[in-house]
């Protein structure tokens, strides 16, 4: 047979339903989109976590060595690949007492330079003077570059930051940072990088300055955030996922409808095979008919894969549809693959037996 009449055959068999393609395709259409759209609800799950795992300050691991912390040396962390934000801070023992609210003191600090971008939404030193939670100021009324009084002085509003209660550790949602030269001592140095790893994390005991003298507990380390957890690896968690293996499970499943599909119309090809169609060209137009209903089937599922990753970001957007495709793309994939196997597995010999079974 040419090419155009085995074409044709298969065309005849899907509108008639001698091939029962709506049912078909319906199978295929139930599996890939389900199949695609939990993985896509899995993959957009561990890229959220991720992200409230960065908003939340869980990324930020502290090296603490009172008096012992070279400024300088912290603030360089920054330039490291991965790094957002390090800089070094060190509680004062006096509180800061402004004019405004004498009875309630904020806690003070000092910090370096680079820690003006440490804690989040903050608006960096916009202004030489104090960084103070967004709360405070709000409380007191005050604007950037505005003039504090306070118990040292007078000073001004440089910077805001937020400090959220998400289960940061305490003591700077009501405080004052004061921003100092970096060629000080401090008491700790903040480094926020994501994925958080061991080599980034060494990095940390560099900025120990040569001649301090350490506490017998020796420099510590601690995540600012514990709340969520201890950092796991991005790549880690989305190969861990537990819809990982779901573009497998299109495949079997399409391989079965496709198989199926072929086996229960044995008697039909049997038949067609003792009256001198040729396997060849029979194999090829039922290959033809599974492609029209497998295709059919798995596109529906591309809309579903749309509507569920479109709210990410276009770095994280294009990886995650393309895996969820994976799911649909498979399922074609069994389901062509089954289809031959059953069409190769049909005997003309054995029509009587089909014959008896039907």
């Amino acid at each position: 047979m040419r090419f155009r009449e085995i074409r044709r055959e298969a065309g005849r068999n899907l509108s008639s339903g001698a091939s029962k393609a709506v049912l078909l395709m319906l199978l295929v259409a139930a599996t890939s989109t389900s199949l695609a759209a939990l993985d896509s609800v899995e993959m957009t799950g561990v890229i959220r976590a991720a992200e409230e795992f960065r908003a939340r300050g869980a990324s930020i691991t502290i090296l603490t060595a009172e008096g012992s912390v070279d400024g300088r040396a912290c603030d360089a962390l920054r330039h490291v690949e991965g790094v957002r934000a390090a800089g070094a801070l060190a509680e004062s023992e006096t509180p800061l007492r402004v004019a405004s609210i004498p009875q309630n003191p904020l806690t003070f600090f000092r910090s370096s330079p680079g820690f003006a971008t440490m804690l989040p939404k903050s608006t960096g030193s916009t202004e030489p003077g104090l960084l103070m939670p967004t709360a405070v100021v709000d409380t007191l009324g005050l604007t950037l570059g505005d003039p504090i009084q306070t118990a040292d002085g007078p000073t001004v509003l440089g910077g805001t930051y937020e400090y959220p209660d998400d289960g940061r550790t305490t003591g700077m949602g009501y405080a004052a940072i004061a921003p100092s030269a970096p060629d000080t001592k401090f008491d700790e140095c903040w480094i926020d990088a994501y994925p958080v790893s061991q080599a980034t994390t060494d990095l940390l005991y560099t900025t120990i300055a040569a001649d301090s003298n350490l506490p017998d507990t020796g420099p510590q380390l601690s995540q600012h955030n514990m709340q969520l957890g201890k950092p796991v690896a991005p790549g880690a968690a989305f190969a861990g996922r537990s819809t990982a293996a779901f573009p497998l499970a299109g495949f079997g499943i399409g391989a079965l409808v496709g198989f199926g599909a072929v086996w229960l119309r044995r008697l039909e090809i049997a038949s067609a095979l003792h009256v001198g169609v040729r396997r060849a060209d029979q194999t090829v137009t039922l290959l033809l008919e599974a492609l029209a209903w497998s295709c059919v089937g798995a596109l529906v599922a591309l809309p579903a894969i749309g509507l569920l990753t479109q709210a990410l970001a276009v770095s994280d957007l294009i990886p995650v549809a393309a895996t969820a495709a994976l799911t649909p793309a498979l399922t074609v994939s069994g389901a062509i693959l089954g289809t031959l196997a059953a069409a190769l597995l049909v005997r003309e010999q054995r029509l009587f037996s089909y014959f008896k079974g039907r």
